[in-house]
Formats: structure tokens, C-alpha cells, sequence
């Protein structure tokens, strides 16, 4: 539309001043020509008799155009042309001023003979304006035709940029409808349009964002439920042992209990930390006393299963580079599995190890007896328990920097790596230990 208007616009005025332009082309030749009479017409009148002279005047017509000598009073005397003029004619007799315009559908240029000893003639040059009108007539359909084309290759080219912009807007639609209904795995679409393509990858931030969130929210609901059972089923059977034993002491019971139960809520407060990022800057740990802390919990536990626990820890180790709540939550998903899936006594080595601090925890039991790099996968189909404890490990060990791996099979030997911290006077030392 817009298009249309601005051709119609432009090739209005150009189609008058071409109008124009051949009316002026045409009364310039006709001017030509009629002075050109003049002059020969002067030339023949002034030797002698004007009579005469006019009488051996021979008017020659240029094709299309009619010359005609006339009196002043409007006489024709000689050429062609009506026998009595227009009064134009007669004006320019008496006046002696030139004069033209169209007339009877003829255009007309008229000019003046002087003569010293009579009034003189008047020379009538005339074309009829069909031809004027044929070729602004054309012209004006060629400007036609010309419009008519450059208004298709616009409208070409519109409905090609058009269907351009609007394919990927129509991706963009059903990207977001897709969000809109809990599809997070969408991702920008690349329409090299920088509008298009900014909204497009401002939306595939938003659905990893949001799609992170619901993750790390799945992850804590799965994380806690596993970090809490064991612990839960401790409290009760303890509870229980202490109301079914007479003479049990109540107290001592409800005193472990309330121990336990602070501890639980350590863990959820942990876990809710490390599920939502906001456990803060890793600090530096004292990994000896972490495993000290851990260990005297699940000794009491593995003592009520007439086990013990073995803790070698060597002296002046430096301090490691880890979220203090993550070190807690895979110690105790160690600790948990020697507990549960173990046998014997549960042995725990902290040593320096080439600018790392190694634990090691290993039990007496049979082992693993499945695969080992499967053990590692969340919800594992050849898990033996819930399949979570293991991958949480790993994936809270390997965000600050370290490893956890399986040395050894038989018996099930597992090593927490953890980086070191590079200097003493470093913003991670001066965070302090947990």
C-alpha cells in the first residue's frame, strides 16, 4: 500500500510536466516554423510591391504542420489555413505581439510581418494536437506499465522478506508455546535477523534457567529423601529399641535422638544450599576435622552392628579447596553406603597427596559386584539401592574441583581427590574452616 502510494505520488506530477514538455516541443517546432516563414515572407515583401513579393513566395510545410499568411484583419492571402482566422489572428494583426495557444483542437503560434508602407501580414502556424496527445498518451502508458512493474518486483520482494521474518517468528510462536507447556529443551533459532534472533536466544536462556531450577529443585526432593532415610531409620530404631528394652535409659535415647535429628537438619539445610547455589564462595577446609565430625556420628551407628571404624588421619595436612556442606553430604553418602552395603570394619585414610588431600574409605564387605562406572549413574537400573547417593557424590565433588572415584573393587575402596588450596594468605584461606 504503501508502495502504491508513494509511485502515485511521484508519477502524478511527472505525467503533467510530461504533458507539458511535449506541448512545449511541439509549439517550439511550430514556432520554428513560423519564423522561419517570417523571415522569408520580409525577405520577398521588402525588395519591392508586397503584392509581388508575396506572390513568389513558396511556402514549404513541414510534414504535420499547416503555415499560412493572413492579413492583419485575418484574410487568408497565401499557404493553408482557414479562410478567415481566429480572432487570435486578428489580435496579433492589430497588437503586433506573437501569440499561441490550442484552438479548435489545433495548437497555434502566430507572429507578426511588419512592413513600413502598409500594415503588413500576419504568419499562422498551426498542428493539430492529436499528436501532442498520442505521445503523452503513450508516454503515460509506458509510465503506466513501468509502475505496474516496479509495483510487482516490490511486492515480490515484500512477500519474500515477509515470509523471511515470518517463518522464524512462527518458530519462535511454537518455541514459546513449547516453554509455555514445560518443554525446556528449546533453543534459539538462528534467522539472521538480529531482532529475531536476540528474542530467540534470550528465550533459550529462559528455559535453561528455568528448566535448571526445576532440575536442581528434582534433584534436592530425590537428594534429601535419600540423605535422610538412613539417618530417620536410625532415630526409630533407636526410639524403639529404647521403649521395647526394660530399663533402657529414656533420656540418653531421646538425647540421641534430638542429636540425630539436629543432624538431619543439617543435611537438609545443605542439600538446600547446594540444590539452590547459594552455599556462597568455596572456602578452604580442614578435611581432618570434616572426617573426624562425620566419622563420630557413624560410629555409633556401625557399633550397634558390632562393627568398628578405623580413622587414620595424617598430621599438619593442608587445607582443601571445598564447599564445607558438599564435603559433608559425600562423607556421609560414603559412610552411609560402608553402612548399608558393607561388611566389617570401615577404614578411613586422610593423606597429603601431591598438592591434593586423599580420603579413602573402604569397608570389608564383598565388594561391588556390578559395573563400576554404572555405580556413578543417577538411578542406575543395576543400582541396589536408591541409585542417587553415589551420583550426588560425584557431581558436588566434581563442582568444586575434585574427583571422586572407585580404586578398588574388592574391597569396595572409594577416593574423595580434593584440590588444595594454593596459599595461606588467599580469600579461600581467610574464609575459614566450616
Amino acid at each position: 500500500m504503501s508502495a502504491a502510494l508513494a509511485t502515485l505520488l511521484f508519477s502524478t506530477p511527472l505525467a503533467i510536466e510530461v504533458r507539458g514538455i511535449y506541448r512545449s516541443q511541439a509549439l517550439s517546432s511550430l514556432a520554428r516554423d513560423a519564423e522561419r516563414l517570417r523571415t522569408e515572407l520580409t525577405d520577398a515583401t521588402g525588395r519591392g510591391d508586397p503584392t509581388a513579393g508575396l506572390s513568389r513566395l513558396v511556402i514549404t510545410e513541414p510534414q504535420g504542420s499547416q503555415l499560412g499568411v493572413y492579413t492583419p484583419d485575418g484574410a487568408l492571402v497565401a499557404g493553408h489555413g482557414p479562410a478567415t482566422a481566429e480572432r487570435i489572428v486578428a489580435q496579433v494583426g492589430r497588437d503586433g505581439v506573437e501569440a499561441d495557444g490550442v484552438l479548435g483542437g489545433s495548437l497555434l503560434v502566430v507572429v507578426p510581418v511588419p512592413h513600413d508602407d502598409d500594415p503588413g501580414y500576419v504568419v499562422r502556424a498551426a498542428r493539430s494536437y492529436s499528436t501532442v496527445r498520442d505521445r503523452t498518451y503513450a508516454t503515460w502508458a509506458l509510465m503506466l506499465g513501468l509502475a505496474v512493474a516496479v509495483l510487482l518486483i516490490v511486492a515480490g520482494l515484500a512477500r519474500a522478506r515477509a515470509r523471511r521474518i515470518a517463518k522464524p517468528l512462527q518458530q519462535l510462536a511454537l518455541a514459546a508455546d513449547a516453554l509455555g507447556q514445560g518443554d525446556f529443551s528449546v533453543r534459539a533459532v538462528r534467522s539472521r535477523i538480529a531482532e529475531v534472533d536476540q528474542v530467540s536466544i534470550n528465550l533459550e536462556r529462559t528455559a535453561r534457567r528455568i528448566g535448571g531450577m526445576l532440575e536442581r529443585e528434582r534433584s534436592f526432593s530425590s537428594d534429601a529423601s535419600h540423605q535422610m532415610r538412613t539417618p530417620l531409620t536410625a532415630v526409630r530404631i533407636g526410639l524403639e529399641s529404647a521403649l521395647l528394652t526394660p530399663g533402657a535409659d529414656l533420656r540418653s535415647a531421646a538425647v540421641d535422638a534430638l542429636d540425630s535429628l539436629d543432624r538431619l537438619e543439617q543435611t537438609v539445610l545443605d542439600l538446600l544450599a547446594l540444590a539452590r547455589d547459594t552455599s556462597g564462595p568455596t572456602s578452604s577446609v580442614d578435611v581432618g576435622a570434616a572426617v573426624s565430625e562425620a566419622v563420630g556420628h557413624w560410629t555409633s551407628l556401625l557399633n550397634d552392628q558390632h562393627r568398628s571404624v578405623e580413622l587414620d588421619i595424617e598430621p599438619d595436612l593442608p587445607r582443601a579447596v571445598v564447599a564445607a556442606p558438599a564435603l559433608r553430604t559425600v562423607l556421609d553418602v560414603l559412610l552411609g553406603n560402608a553402612y548399608t552395603h558393607g561388611e566389617g570394619t570401615v577404614s578411613i585414610r586422610v593423606a597429603d597427596a601431591e598438592a591434593t588431600v586423599l580420603v579413602e574409605v573402604s569397608d570389608a564387605g564383598p565388594g561391588i559386584s556390578r559395573d563400576p562406572v554404572a555405580i556413578f549413574q543417577r538411578r542406575s537400573p543395576e543400582a541396589t539401592g536408591t541409585g542417587i547417593g553415589l551420583a550426588l557424590a560425584r557431581s558436588l565433588i566434581e563442582a568444586d574441583g575434585g574427583r571422586l572415584e572407585l580404586t578398588r573393587i574388592r574391597p569396595a575402596t572409594f577416593a574423595v581427590v580434593l584440590p588444595v588450596s594454593r596459599s595461606a594468605g588467599s580469600p579461600l584461606q581467610r574464609s575459614g574452616a566450616s
